[in-house]
């Protein structure tokens, strides 16, 4: 469960540049639910998934996940719940492009606690699930959008994190193939995992359960 209480975000702090990107955001969200973060470019939304991976940090208030403050941990704590809780999928994909689709999946493996026999059998599965097995051995360069989002879902889910952040996940992608990644999204959400997806699509945002919209770094 995700639990933030006013929460405020400042880039480049005590400068002549500083902006507040967040303005004491409160929010929950629920184990096992689909929701959408909406609301114009530069409202906040990426900033806030951000901080929802653990990628970036926060300035003050409070951002617990199952239970646990997520504030001043140490490099090695925040890259263990990176690994372990979320995966992440970008709208770029984020792939090396000379590497296959499977060598790809397998790049978060190398961070968990996973015996190397055992790496390309969890990373087969999980193209598997993504729907594009058979193209485990195909460089990620010969590749289709659709066909690496699939990958980069993959990558997300190998080491079978209880959250998915997906972030304008079918920004870059035809109306048909968006229709197929969130069906796909819709699934991994049936199974059990929370997935939060910032979108500025309307038609992807109504598809799921719940839509929190961002505008001028407030929760409308």
């Amino acid at each position: 469960m995700i639990t933030i209480k006013d929460l405020t975000k400042i880039y480049n702090p005590k400068k002549p540049n500083e902006f507040e990107a967040l303005h004491g955001i409160s929010l929950e969200i629920n184990d096992t639910e689909l929701v959408a973060i909406t609301g114009r470019s530069g409202a906040g939304k990426s900033t806030l998934l951000h901080i929802l991976a653990c990628i970036d940090d926060y300035q003050s208030g409070e951002y617990r996940l199952d239970g646990t403050l997520v504030k001043s941990l140490s490099d090695r704590q925040y890259a263990k719940i990176r690994n372990e809780k979320i995966g992440m999928v970008m709208q770029d994909f984020a792939l090396v492009e000379d590497m296959t689709a499977l060598e790809n999946v397998m790049i978060p493996l190398d961070f968990a606690k996973v015996k190397a026999t055992a790496k390309k059998e969890k990373a087969f599965g999980a193209l598997r699930a993504a729907g594009i097995g058979e193209l485990a051995k195909k460089p990620c360069n010969k590749l289709s959008g659709g066909q690496k989002q699939r990958v980069a879902i993959a990558r997300a889910i190998v080491n079978e994190p209880a959250m998915i952040l997906a972030d304008e996940p079918t920004g870059a992608l035809d109306s048909k193939t968006s229709a197929e990644i969130m069906e796909l999204f819709k699934k991994l959400n049936a199974q059990g995992r929370t997935v939060i997806i910032v979108t500025h699509d309307s038609e992807i945002a109504q598809q799921c359960g719940r839509v929190i919209e961002i505008s001028d770094g407030k929760v409308q």
